[in-house]
Parts: C-alpha cells; sequence; structure tokens
C-alpha cells in the first residue's frame, strides 16, 4: 500500500537506509535519521528491508528518536505485510508507550493475526481506557473476533463520540445490528473536527451508505468525503448505485459551500478581511461559512482582499488555495481587472503538481470553464488523458464539464477520447461518467 508522500527522499536508496539503521545512536547525524530510514524502507518490499525493520525492533534503548522509530517500524512492516513480524510486533502490546500499543494493534490487523492469544490480550487492553480504544476497537473488528463483542457492544454509549463511533460500526459488522447507524451520521456533525473525520470512517466500516447525504453535507475536508464516497461504493453494487454514486462524487468535485451544513455562526456580520482569514481555518467548517457569507459580499471588495490575501500567503495554503479556486467560480460579477488576475492564477493552480494541493487542480479547471467557457478547451483536452493528466479526479472533472450545454462542441470534437475513457481508464468513477456521456449523446 503506497502512499503520496512515501518517497520524500528519493536520493535515498534501500542500501542507504539500512545503513542508518546499523548505525550507533550517538553517530547518527540527526535525531530523526531513524524515523527517516525506517519511513523510507516502505518503498523497498523484500527481504532486505524486512529483516532490518525486524533486526531494528529488536535494538533496546530509551532514547527518544529509537522509540519513535520502532513505533514507525511496526507501522512499516504491516504496509509492507510482513506476516513474520507478527510475534514481534504482538509483543509490544506489553508496552508502557500507549503509542506503540496503538501501533501495534493497528499493524495485527493490517497482516490479518489470528493467534486467539493475541486477540485475548487486545480484548484485556480493551477495558483500560487509557489504551487508544478506538483503534483496539477497530483492529478487533477488521479481524473479525466474535469473542470481543460484548465488551466492544458495552462501549456503544462512550463519552467519547470517536469510541462510541467505533463500536456502534464494529458491532454493526460483528453481528448485523444495524440498529444504531443512524447516530453516527449525529457524530458527522459534532464540535470536534477530528471526531467529524473519524466519523466518516465509522460510516465506512459500517457500510453506511444510508447515511450518504449526511455525509456529503457533512463540514470536512472534501478528501474525506470522496474517501467515504469511494469506500461505500466498494461494498455495494447494482446500476440504481453507478447514478447515485455519479452524482455524489460531482456534488464533492463541485464543493458548493451553500450545501454544507457548517456548525458555526457569526454573531455579528464580520469585516470581509476577516472573513477572508476565514479560509485559512484549519477546521473546514468555519471554511465553509467564511465561502457562504462571501457569496453576499460586495465582489469588488472581496476581491481586495482576496488579492492582498493571495500574495501574502494564500498562495501557498493549500487550504485557503483550494477555497479560492472555488470561491472565484462562484462569484460571476468580478471586475475586469480581478479577471484578468483570476485567470492566471486559475491557469497556474490547473498546472500545479504540489503534492499537498491535489484538490486545487480540480476546482481551479471548473472555474476557470465558468469564467472562460471559450478558453477552456486545450485544459479538457489534456484532462482527457492518462498521459497529460495523472490524478483521476481531473479527468472526471474534465468529463463533467464536457456535460455543460456550453462545452458541447468541445463534446463533439472529444467523443472518441470519452470512448476510450468509457473502456480502458484506470479509475472506475471515471469510466462511469464517461459511460454516462456517452448514453445521452
Amino acid at each position: 500500500m503506497s502512499g503520496l508522500f512515501d518517497n520524500i527522499h528519493p536520493e535515498l536508496d534501500q542500501a542507504g537506509a539500512i545503513e542508518i539503521l546499523a548505525t550507533d545512536f550517538q553517530d547518527l547525524e540527526s535525531d530523526s535519521d531513524y524515523y527517516m530510514a525506517v519511513s523510507h524502507l516502505v518503498n523497498f518490499p523484500g527481504q532486505f528491508a524486512n529483516e532490518a525493520l525486524l533486526n531494528f525492533l529488536g535494538r533496546v534503548s530509551t532514547e527518544s528518536a529509537v522509540l519513535l522509530a520502532q513505533r514507525k517500524a511496526v507501522e512499516v512492516l504491516a504496509r509492507l505485510g510482513v506476516t513474520q513480524a507478527q510475534a514481534k510486533i504482538a509483543s509490544f502490546l506489553d508496552s508502557s508507550d500507549i503509542y506503540m500499543v496503538e501501533n501495534a494493534a493497528w499493524a495485527l490487523a493490517q497482516i490479518g493475526c489470528q493467534d486467539q492469544a493475541v486477540h485475548q490480550r487486545l480484548i484485556r487492553l480493551l477495558h483500560d481506557s487509557t489504551q487508544n480504544q478506538r483503534v483496539l476497537i477497530q483492529s478487533l473488528s477488521k479481524l473479525s473476533v466474535f469473542a470481543a463483542l460484548p465488551t466492544i457492544t458495552s462501549l456503544m454509549d462512550h463519552e467519547k463520540s470517536s469510541v462510541r463511533g467505533a463500536a456502534i460500526a464494529a458491532t454493526i459488522h460483528l453481528s448485523g445490528d444495524r440498529t444504531r447507524l443512524a447516530d453516527l451520521a449525529d457524530h458527522l456533525y459534532v464540535a470536534n473536527q477530528m471526531d467529524r473525520q473519524s466519523a466518516v470512517q465509522d460510516v465506512i466500516d459500517a457500510g453506511g451508505i444510508e447515511l450518504m447525504s449526511s455525509l456529503l453535507q457533512a463540514p470536512i475536508s472534501p478528501a474525506f468525503r470522496m474517501r467515504a464516497v469511494r469506500a461505500l461504493v466498494d461494498r455495494s453494487s447494482g446500476e440504481q448505485l453507478k447514478n447515485s454514486a455519479l452524482s455524489a462524487v460531482d456534488q464533492v468535485l463541485r464543493d458548493d459551500p451553500r450545501l454544507i451544513t457548517v456548525l458555526h455562526h457569526y454573531g455579528d456580520p464580520l469585516p470581509t478581511q476577516l472573513l477572508v482569514e476565514g479560509l485559512f481555518h484549519p477546521d473546514f467548517s468555519r471554511g465553509y461559512l467564511s465561502m457562504q457569507t462571501l457569496l453576499d459580499r460586495d465582489p469588488d471588495e472581496v476581491w481586495t482582499h482576496v488579492w492582498s490575501s493571495w500574495h501574502k500567503k494564500a498562495h501557498n495554503d493549500y487550504g485557503a488555495h483550494y477555497f479560492m479556486m472555488h470561491l472565484f467560480g462562484l462569484i460571476r460579477n468580478w471586475s475586469h481587472e480581478a479577471l484578468a488576475s483570476i485567470h492566471d492564477i486559475l491557469s497556474d493552480a490547473i498546472r500545479d503538481r504540489r503534492p499537498q494541493f491535489r484538490k486545487s487542480p480540480s476546482a481551479a479547471l471548473l472555474s476557470f470553464a465558468i469564467l472562460f467557457p471559450g478558453q477552456c478547451d486545450h485544459f479538457l483536452k489534456d484532462g482527457l488523458t492518462t498521459v497529460m493528466q495523472p490524478f483521476w479526479d481531473f479527468r472526471y472533472t474534465s468529463l463533467l464539464l464536457l456535460q455543460s450545454p456550453e462545452l458541447s462542441q468541445i463534446r463533439s470534437q472529444n467523443l472518441d477520447v470519452v470512448s476510450n475513457l468509457s473502456q480502458s481508464d484506470p479509475d472506475y468513477f471515471v469510466r462511469w461518467k464517461a459511460q454516462s456521456i456517452l448514453q445521452y449523446t
């Protein structure tokens, strides 16, 4: 299982990473070298990396740099699927470090541990409130440990929504009793954003496709909503599902803030400058509230503060950057001066390949097509090929735009490309979208 940020040290090869792990702590160039080397070995599945990681786990040390890297090594071994590491990983369930216990429990679930003795240890840990009960519940559920059901069920009314949600999802998985499923919808709107994000995973684990509407309106990052849509679709089937799935993907990508249920409200009207600052807030509920409110402000005033913020910091803040890409398309009556600058900003954002800004290119393309429909043909043509556009959501967005009446000519000119995507695109959402275009052409 690879991740977008796994290979952030391309200059470091496997031998170099293994050499670092064999180096004495006092001889390291940096305290973070062990962690870097362990993390990097996920890119080299095989015997040499596995042995190096297992040997490193056997190192006895009180140095925080070693302990932190050992926690990471447990994770990496699980991601690499190293089942022979099971016994060593299980031994860390007795660690005094609750974070190592958490990583060990997660890792054992990932590698599919079927040792009944280990299962009993996990159940006993679940009675310890100092441990991460959420991860323990998820691990036991993933391993289908039915013996854990009585203990898990007893936590369905836990004071923490993250523990309650995990217990409800696990109970549904282990027993089939969906009585408490609706509770998970409420968890999508709790005050703490991390708990809202946890609720998304609980809905996924419960197979709660009935809660799709609540998911789509939840004030969380669109990345979490999209992950939930895909995961729930993966667990379901049927032609009707395909249509509802495409509708859900469309909604997440368009991400109209007026369709999001925000949790915060302004007592008194805020100055436009502070609303623009709200786009930087780490809580998406506040970001969406700022977006909703800015849509009712004078476009010239909005542009003054957006332009200033863009140069100061928004161009390099992936959250505010994303919101601004959508904001540009949602406000239609920008001044000519603003439009000239917005044209350049959106053009650059469409081509942006920075990993942290993955959400922005599609959002920028949507706004560009709204504001400059006669100038987006080259972006769309590039977006309809896996060679020029490796990200599925951008290809999907390109197809979504081809459905617009204003772009009917471009659609007619690219039907062969659409037909090819409908059959051979590696992402099934893109294939389905292409098929839906051909169906109504």
